[in-house]
């Protein structure tokens, strides 16, 4: 029983991660006019993109920007997102990765909040 429980638990946590690759920058659509406005402007007369109205929203609505704005029920797989937009945006921006920073305070908290989603997952059965 052990092994099918785990394999739920990973199985539920793999259509999370999923779901968070499906829904990643979210607001660069949704918000799609503003986010090109802002874009715009900074390349075209130096204003300040992480001060911009379209990056507050964005950070606000996006869990993995964690050095911005942590949620206070910041999980692994929020890490897990953070690592591959930084690791891909790194890439496809100068061809390089910048060392990852990640308080540990925060991962503590994600590894706490990630164990409490679990047994959330999990129904013990009494005998």
């Amino acid at each position: 029983m052990h092994i099918d429980d785990v394999k739920a638990v990973m199985y539920e946590l793999s259509k999370m991660v999923d779901n968070d690759g499906e829904n990643h920058d979210c607001t660069k659509k949704s918000q799609e006019r503003m986010f090109y406005r802002d874009f715009v402007d900074t390349q075209e007369n130096g204003a300040d993109f992480v001060n911009g109205e379209w990056y507050q929203i964005h950070v606000k609505a996006e869990r993995h920007h964690l050095l911005s704005n942590c949620p206070t029920d910041v999980n692994l797989i929020d890490i897990i997102e953070m690592i591959a937009d930084c690791t891909c945006a790194g890439l496809a921006r100068s061809g390089q990765v910048r060392g990852l920073e990640i308080d540990m305070d925060i991962l503590n908290r994600a590894v706490g909040n990630t164990v409490e989603l679990i047994k959330s997952m999990v129904t013990i059965k009494e005998k």
